[in-house]
C-alpha cells in the first residue's frame, strides 16, 4: 500500500492534487480519513478508466456467427443421459459450489431492502432469497449435504443481507455453509478525469459490475475455501429470476463433459427489438455483445427455420471452472461506461449537487472470450427465466409472478399431480413450496409425500418433513 508522501506525489502526476482542497479546509481528520479511502484506489484500473473516458465506442464487428446450441435440459432428455450422470457426480462428490449475484436494493421495485428479500412468491410471498435456498436444500438432499453456498452482496447491501438471513435461521442450511462476499467499487470521475467527492473526506464510488465477481470471490478468500473443500466448478446465477434452475446437473455435466472453462445458457430471443445481450461465435470465440451493437438489420435476420438468426439471448447463468475464475481476478475485463448526474461536491468544495459525472463497471459475460472452451445451453424461457426488474411493465413483479403460477401448473400437470380443486379459472393460481422440487420428473416421484395446503400450496407431508430434511 502507497504511504501519504507516495499517495500525494501519485495524485500530482496525475492532476489530481486538488482532491484535497475541501478535505484541507475541514482539518486534519478529515484529510487522514480522505487519505485513507485514496489509499485504496487502484491506480492502474484507475488510469484505465481515465483511459476509457478518451475512447469512442467501438464499430460491432460484422463477422459474427450464431454460436452452437444445446437443447434445454427439461427437454429432449435422451439427448442429456451423459451430461445428467457427470453433472449429478460432480454435484455429489463435493466438486460443485453455488454462487449467487445479489448486490443490489429492491428500491425499483418499491421495497426497502435487498432485491433478494423481495416477496415474489405469488401466493405465500417467499422471498427470492427463500426460493433459492429451497433448490439448494433439495440438491443436497439429492446430492451433498454441504453443497456450499456463495451470496455476493454489494456494498450497500452486505449487513442487510446478512441479517436477513440470520432471521431467517439461514432457511435451514445452516450458518458455516453459507458464505458472503462483498463485491468492490470504483470510483465515479468527472468528464475531464477528475475524482469526486461525495464528502470532503469520501470519494465518490460505485459498485464495480457483476464482472467484480471474480476479484470479490478471490480477495475473500472465498476461492481459496472452496478449492480447499474440493470445489472444482461453480455454478452462478442472479438472485432475481426467481425460474433459475440452481445447480443443474445437466448443464453442469454438458460444461464438464466439453471441459469447459466457462459456459452460458441463453433463452431464444423471438423479438428483434428485445433489449437483452445476444451470445455469439466470432472465429474460435464466444462472447456476448449488448443488442446495442447490433444493426437492427442484423438483428432482424432469419433463419432457416423462420426463427431469428441471432436468437441466444442472455440470462446470466454460468458454469465457471475455479481456476478460470481466479484467473479472471487478475484479469482486465472491459470497462463500461454510465454518464450520470452524480451528487458530489462542486470545485470550491462547499456545495453539494449533481453534476454530470461517469460511472464505471465491469460485466461477467465479458470473460467469455477469455474462456477458450465453452459450451452454449438452450433454456426455455417459460421454465427458466422470469426476472423481476421494474416494479410494473416488462420485465416486472407482476410478469415474474404470473411465469411462477404457470409453470407450477405446467409442472404439476407433467408430473400428473391433480390440483384441489375442479374450477379450471383457478387452475393457475397454485404454488409449490420452497424446495420441493427441482424439476417435474422430480416431482412426480414424490407424489406419495404430498399434500395441499391453504392457499393453496403444494409441499411435503408433515410427518415426512423431518426425514426429508434429514435426506
Amino acid at each position: 500500500m502507497l504511504r501519504l508522501e507516495e499517495l500525494r506525489a501519485t495524485l500530482q502526476e496525475r492532476g489530481l492534487s486538488s482532491v484535497w482542497l475541501a478535505a484541507e479546509q475541514c482539518g486534519q481528520a478529515s484529510t487522514h480519513r480522505l487519505a485513507l479511502d485514496l489509499l485504496q484506489v487502484d491506480w492502474k484500473t484507475y488510469d484505465r478508466q481515465r483511459k476509457a473516458l478518451l475512447q469512442a465506442h467501438a464499430a460491432a464487428a460484422a463477422n459474427y456467427q450464431p454460436p452452437n446450441l444445446i437443447p434445454p435440459s427439461l427437454e429432449e432428455a435422451s439427448l442429456h443421459k451423459d451430461a445428467q450422470q457427470c453433472g449429478e457426480a460432480a454435484l455429489r462428490e463435493g466438486g460443485v459450489a453455488i454462487l449467487t449475484v445479489a448486490g443490489g436494493q429492491a428500491s425499483r421495485l418499491g421495497f426497502v431492502g435487498p432485491k433478494g428479500a423481495f416477496p415474489i412468491a405469488p401466493l405465500s410471498g417467499s422471498s427470492l432469497f427463500q426460493l433459492l435456498a429451497g433448490q439448494i436444500s433439495r440438491l443436497r438432499q439429492l446430492f451433498h449435504p454441504g453443497l456450499p453456498w456463495v451470496i455476493q452482496t454489494g456494498p450497500g447491501n452486505h449487513q442487510q443481507t446478512v441479517d436477513f438471513f440470520q432471521r431467517h435461521s439461514f432457511f435451514g442450511l445452516g450458518s458455516t455453509t453459507v458464505h458472503f462476499v462483498c463485491q468492490g467499487t470504483l470510483p465515479a470521475l468527472s468528464p475531464k478525469g477528475q475524482l469526486l467527492l461525495a464528502a470532503p473526506d469520501k470519494l465518490f464510488r460505485n459498485p464495480d459490475g457483476h464482472g467484480g465477481v471474480f476479484r470479490a470471490m478471490k480477495r475473500s478468500g472465498c476461492l481459496q475455501k472452496l478449492r480447499g473443500q474440493g470445489v472444482h466448478t461453480l455454478y452462478y446465477c442472479q438472485v432475481d429470476n426467481p425460474l433459475a434452475l440452481v445447480g443443474d446437473p445437466i448443464f453442469l455435466g454438458h460444461h464438464l463433459l466439453a471441459e469447459a472453462r466457462m459456459s452460458v445458457k441463453v433463452v431464444e430471443k423471438t423479438d428483434p427489438e428485445e433489449k437483452v445481450g445476444l451470445v455469439v461465435q466470432e472465429g474460435e470465440r464466444t462472447l456476448c455483445v449488448e443488442y446495442s451493437d447490433l444493426s437492427a438489420e442484423i438483428q432482424a435476420q432469419r433463419a432457416q427455420d423462420g426463427g431469428l438468426q441471432f436468437r441466444a439471448g442472455n440470462i446470466a447463468i454460468h458454469a465457471f471452472e475455479l481456476n478460470f475464475m481466479e484467473e479472471m481476478a487478475e484479469a482486465h475485463l472491459p470497462l463500461h461506461l454510465a454518464r450520470k448526474d452524480i451528487p458530489s461536491l462542486t470545485a470550491d468544495g462547499f456545495c453539494l449537487r449533481k453534476q454530470k459525472g461517469v460511472k464505471f463497471e465491469t460485466f461477467v459475460f465479458d470473460a467469455l472470450p477469455l474462456a477458450g472452451q465453452t459450451i452454449v445451453q438452450m433454456a426455455r424461457r417459460d421454465d427458466e427465466f422470469a426476472p423481476v426488474k421494474n416494479r410494473c411493465g416488462v420485465d416486472s413483479i407482476a410478469t415474474s409472478r404470473q411465469a411462477l403460477l404457470q409453470r407450477t401448473q405446467r409442472w404439476l400437470q407433467q408430473a400428473g399431480i391433480e390440483p384441489p380443486f375442479t374450477d379450471t379459472q383457478k387452475l393457475p393460481r397454485m404454488e409449490l413450496q420452497p424446495g420441493l422440487c427441482l424439476h417435474p420428473a422430480d416431482l412426480a416421484a414424490q407424489k406419495p409425500r404430498l399434500q395441499w395446503y391453504p392457499g393453496p400450496v403444494l409441499g411435503i407431508q408433515k410427518n415426512d418433513r423431518k426425514e426429508q430434511r434429514n435426506g
